[in-house]
């Protein structure tokens, strides 16, 4: 286990979901109020679910509002669904919804593995590229006026 000592306190691993969450909620509070609480809006969560006829999840996307911007966090779709038009039709109602709420522009981060062509495709814009990984693994960050 790694324990530093510094003085009176210590840097540890040691912890439980008690100290993790309020590490996360003083972070938020200071950035809202560094942000003027600009940070707050929307401030709106957009999950979308992709259903089949039975009621199975068989995607999904997940999307935080801050500062009127659409981050897009978590989009998955199951292989047998992929390449039917779904995804568009979900990325462009999530964008849609973001609007509604105020947002600007949306953004996202994807790996060389995952999706970066199709959000370029759907109108994406890289603005930065981690080539930091290894086996050649880069991660793109893409952007979107609304």
């Amino acid at each position: 286990m790694t324990d530093i000592a510094l003085d009176n306190i210590r840097i540890t691993v040691d912890s439980n979901e008690t100290d993790y969450n309020q590490v996360c909620n003083n972070l938020y509070e200071y950035n809202v109020g560094a942000t003027n609480g600009l940070l707050k809006k929307p401030g709106k969560d957009i999950n979308l679910y992709l259903k089949d006829d039975s009621g199975k999840v068989v995607g999904g996307l997940f999307c935080e509002t801050w500062s009127y911007g659409l981050y897009i966090d978590v989009f998955w779709i199951a292989d047998e669904y992929r390449n039917k038009g779904y995804g568009k039709i979900m990325i462009a109602e999530a964008e849609r919804l973001g609007k509604e709420l105020g947002c600007i522009f949306s953004h996202t981060c994807t790996f060389s593995y995952q999706s970066p062509e199709f959000y370029k495709r759907m109108g994406y814009e890289v603005f930065a590229v981690n080539e930091e990984y290894p086996e050649d693994i880069k991660q793109f960050f893409l952007k979107k006026k609304l």
